[in-house]
């Protein structure tokens, strides 16, 4: 190989081993933005909230429960909803109670009349007729404990001085009419009649301890009550009754946080599986670009050789040129 062929060789050469230098410097830049990517997955993933189980033993709730008896007002089962401690040591209890009541429930008489006729002393006989039948109607005797239950449990608005008939239905149960709507009913200005049946229900009302006098256990538990006071009435109530202590599943609760947490893991999952996804298709692109980088090495290997080759033979003929001229 001449001199000159050498030399053109040489900077050919040169000129490629250049190419590749900066073939192999963008091969490493694009790796280097593909590893920035990936970094910000990794960040995104540990950012996403991990969703939790619901624990069974977080949907428990304590409940309390004693009972009052022989007490004037206040018999009945009660449950203690919520309570806190006063200052001076006494406790707040905010309660439900369940007991029987006598308690007024109305009924209306749609398709009914008021038939009057009189007896053999001269008196008045009042006679409803219904769908049902037939009955007479009594004059009550005492009417203003009666009048007094249907206003307070019933929503009715009878006068104190009202006078109150009754009847007993086929199935023996007694009803009160007052004689204001008979009247009415006879004269037409109304259509229904209302009456009302005196009855004996369990019922369920909300009663508050202002000051109740309460024992814990050797757990901080609720374990007895003995007195307290009711707010409404400042009324001081003296008795004595152990409270008992049940925990029971809130299974409404529980079923709504698992949904919850399953609609959540739905989520995590699908974001971690398209985190995964988008990381697997950068890693196979930085797989492609490392064997790219891997042949430019071996290129650059190559041609520093073949550079180191061509430079000994340039050596060699400059040497021999210049002895032949000397």
């Amino acid at each position: 190989m001449g001199l000159a062929a050498s030399q053109a060789r040489y900077l050919g050469l040169t000129a490629r081993k250049s190419n590749i230098e900066y073939e192999g410097q963008q091969v490493n830049q694009q790796r280097t933005a593909l590893a920035e990517e990936v970094n910000s997955l990794y960040n995104k993933l540990l950012a996403i909230d991990v969703p939790i189980a619901p624990e069974v033993t977080d949907y428990y709730e304590t409940n309390y429960t004693f009972e009052i008896s022989n007490t004037d007002d206040y018999d009945g089962d009660y449950v203690i909803n919520s309570y806190y401690q006063n200052d001076d040591g006494t406790y707040y209890l905010n309660t439900t109670r369940t007991y029987d009541k006598n308690v007024a429930t109305g009924t209306v008489l749609k398709n009914a009349s008021i038939s009057t006729s009189t007896d053999s002393d001269g008196n008045t006989v009042y006679t409803l007729n219904t769908t049902n039948g037939s009955y007479t109607l009594n004059q009550a005797q005492n009417s203003s404990s009666m009048i007094s239950l249907i206003n307070s449990t019933a929503g009715g608005s009878l006068a104190e001085d009202e006078q109150l008939y009754y009847y007993q239905d086929d199935d023996g149960v007694t009803h009160y009419i007052s004689s204001t709507d008979m009247q009415d009913l006879m004269s037409g200005s109304i259509t229904s009649l209302s009456s009302y049946i005196s009855d004996n229900k369990s019922v369920t009302e909300s009663v508050i301890f202002q000051s109740a006098n309460v024992e814990l256990d050797d757990y901080g538990r609720l374990s007895s009550i003995t007195g307290a006071t009711n707010p409404s009435t400042g009324e001081s109530i003296s008795f004595s009754s152990d409270i008992d202590t049940t925990r029971q599943q809130n299974t409404d609760a529980y079923d709504a946080a698992l949904r919850d947490y399953t609609m959540s893991k739905d989520e995590y999952d699908k974001a971690v599986a398209d985190i995964n996804a988008q990381t697997e298709s950068l890693q196979q692109e930085d797989k492609v670009l490392e064997l790219r980088l891997n042949q430019i090495d071996t290129e650059q290997n190559e041609l520093a050789t073949e550079l180191e080759a061509v430079k000994q033979i340039l050596d060699d003929n400059i040497e021999n040129t210049f002895k032949t001229f000397a």
